[in-house]
């Protein structure tokens, strides 16, 4: 069937809700820990603290990492942990409480990395003497003091309960480490993890007893997680030498590519990657019924590897800049929410892998959620959109071919409390060179009985319109833009309105609405009563 030779229905009964719409979407990650707080990202955070009423989740790598307390791109320390003269542990919050604050100040809540390891508590092979401590591998190892750290997490624990007060931190997640089912970022085996996880469990439940605690950020090792779920299910814990360790919540990983290759041919994004990774670890947790109750946080979910490379490391990785990178997040949103429901698996939220870089050229297509100028990228519109979105999942049918197994235009509707109806719909294929348009008719039905008269309003995303990127390259894509040119982009970054139909007559509680909507692009079309 060509997509582009007919119109193509979507039907929405506002009269089949399906459920409460889960907003997976609220969570924010990076590595850069100590850009959070530096003026940039504290303007960033001011934006993010607008998107929703209800808190976003931020986790960041290098909570406990050794440096200077300042980042450069995938890397950053928090520099907690010191050894004095006299060989006793010494702590030091600055940097972390910034962060915490910032997140807090802007209606917030961490996700905290319990890691990585301080070079003075690592039991990795001492580099050779160099001015370049920032190439030490030291943070990557377990700890040569277990409870050395284990005084370290309690010290962490113990300093933000008394600045933030029990009820607060009982919110957050601790998380142990991140990935450590890779050499990147653990040299050590799935007994050293389970041991540091017991230690760091023994030292946060000494402080609070209500610490959210869990692990273990899994990148894709099926067989890592069978081990460690055995080891919180049924071994022997190391810290308390009793049975089990406690385990409040699951962290697993998934990504759309692998890591790309220089010579080799470039794998586009690929949804079913993301629910095959999925699935592998659901049927590990099968085995486990005494954990089929945890939240699952997906706390790394992106559509491709490799935050930190941009288009002039791949040309492939412009898609990070267009309507692309959006579109994939908000289809990605609908496919998680179906796979949760049909699969029986309590997901609780997906993070998205971006903030912003500094240093970095304007528009260099990393995954990120700001350029230069702090210009807002395309896929910050994507969030602005979901949270419009009802509160109350309604069932949709599209009649649309498939490509790779999920319909080209497809949607996600909703409705509100007042009977007002949301729904998103995409046009996408996974091939970011494909092109065209798509006529859709959009029929809603079973309106409520007062809903004589609506009006329909359309905000999209797509190469002309909320599409700061496309602005930019407008202008002849300026790496050092006029401030006359930062305004020009400035006022194309936003999510904006294209249409809108005022008092459309709603016959027998239906209303109907054609639009065109381009390959890649989603647009976001609400019916609201008029008021007579």
């Amino acid at each position: 069937m060509n997509i582009e030779n007919a119109i193509h229905k979507i039907v929405v009964d506002a009269a089949e809700p399906i459920g409460p719409l889960e907003p997976i979407w609220r969570s924010f990650g990076y590595d850069e820990i100590n850009w959070t707080y530096a003026p940039r990202g504290k303007r960033i955070f001011a934006e993010i603290g607008k998107l929703s009423s209800a808190p976003y989740y931020i986790r960041c790598h290098h909570a406990f990492t050794t440096g200077n307390g300042l980042s450069t791109p995938t890397k950053g320390s928090g520099n907690v942990y010191h050894l004095g003269s006299d060989g006793k542990a010494q702590f030091d919050f600055a940097l972390l409480d910034q962060v915490y604050e910032t997140f807090l100040q802007n209606h917030c809540k961490p996700i905290v990395e319990l890691g990585f390891m301080p070079d003075t508590l690592s039991c990795g092979p001492q580099p050779k003497p160099t001015y370049d401590y920032s190439t030490s591998a030291l943070w990557k190892y377990s700890p040569k003091n277990y409870q050395q750290w284990q005084e370290l997490v309690y010290e962490t624990v113990k300093h933000f309960v008394a600045k933030y007060g029990e009820a607060e931190v009982s919110r957050w997640y601790w998380g142990v480490w991140n990935e450590p089912d890779t050499p990147n970022y653990f040299k050590g085996s799935v007994k050293d993890y389970c041991i540091m996880y017991d230690y760091a469990a023994a030292g946060a439940t000494a402080v609070l007893p209500t610490v959210k605690l869990g692990g273990p950020a899994l990148a894709h090792n099926s067989k890592f997680l069978q081990k460690f779920l055995e080891h919180c299910a049924r071994g022997k814990n190391h810290a308390t030498a009793e049975r089990g360790s406690r385990l409040n919540f699951i962290s697993l990983h998934a990504k759309g590519t692998g890591w790309p290759l220089s010579g080799k041919s470039f794998d586009m994004p690929s949804l079913r990657r993301i629910l095959t990774q999925l699935e592998s670890c659901r049927a590990v947790l099968q085995q486990y019924p005494q954990f089929a109750n945890l939240e699952i946080l997906v706390d790394e979910c992106d559509m491709a590897v490799g935050t930190n490379f941009g288009m002039y490391d791949f040309p492939e990785y412009e898609f990070h800049n267009t309507e692309y990178y959006p579109t994939f997040v908000i289809r990605m949103t609908k496919a998680l929410l179906d796979f949760m429901q049909k699969k029986k698996l309590p997901v609780k939220r997906f993070t998205t892998w971006a903030f912003y870089f500094e240093g970095k050229r304007f528009f260099d297509g990393n995954r990120a959620l700001f350029t230069n100028e702090n210009i807002k990228n395309p896929i910050f519109n994507a969030f602005v959109l979901l949270e419009r979105l009802g509160e109350t999942r309604l069932r949709l049918i599209t009649d649309l071919p498939t490509t790779g197994g999920f319909p080209q235009v497809d949607g996600l509707a909703t409705i509100a409390a007042d009977g007002s109806v949301a729904v998103v719909i995409w046009n996408f294929d996974e091939n970011a060179k494909k092109s065209g348009v798509a006529r859709v008719l959009l029929e809603v039905r079973s309106l409520p009985t007062g809903f004589k008269k609506v009006s329909v309003e359309r905000f999209q995303i797509d190469r002309e319109h909320s599409n700061s990127y496309s602005a930019w390259k407008k202008l002849g894509a300026p790496q050092d833009p006029t401030p006359e040119q930062v305004k020009y982009i400035q006022e194309n970054e936003s999510l904006k309105l294209v249409e809108t139909q005022r008092e459309t007559e709603v016959v027998d509680g239906v209303v109907r609405y054609v639009f065109d909507l381009p390959v890649h692009g989603v647009c976001l079309v609400k019916i609201n009563r008029c008021e007579e």
